[in-house]
């Protein structure tokens, strides 16, 4: 069972939030445009109060108002996601749910066939005479 690290999802709001150069107040303008906003106080109070207990609601609001796939942030406050760790993974993840079957399984196609070049070949055993 994953731990909850919410020390980490407050270092994670905190840095995406200054890579992309806004303030709390611009994370709360931004998540405005996709319904109920998250308060730039409360996304502070986030960022510098581990023992917080966002709700998925609060979530959601921050990830818009980060510009960021909700699955991550929910992800992180979760515990599930090493602190630290790179953001692709999470995205492509986030990014395959929204395909079509059709496209999933062009994608699948196309990883499998990626991750067969990688694999090293093998020369096959000789038998003893």
């Amino acid at each position: 069972m994953a731990t909850r690290n919410l020390e980490s999802l407050g270092d994670f709001v905190q840095q995406t939030r200054q890579e992309k150069g806004l303030s709390c107040k611009d994370v709360e303008k931004r998540s405005a445009r996709f319904g109920k906003p998250i308060a730039g106080s409360y996304v502070n109070r986030i960022e510098n109060n581990p023992a917080l207990h966002p709700t998925a609601v609060a979530l959601k609001a921050l990830a818009y108002g980060l510009g960021v796939p909700p699955t991550e942030v929910l992800a992180r406050a979760a515990g599930l996601v090493d602190p630290g760790a790179k953001t692709e993974e999470l995205q492509l993840l986030s990014r395959f749910r929204e395909l079509s079957p059709e496209k999933r399984d062009l994608v699948l196609d196309i990883v499998d066939m990626l991750y067969s070049k990688e694999l090293p070949r093998r020369t096959p055993k000789r038998k003893s005479a």
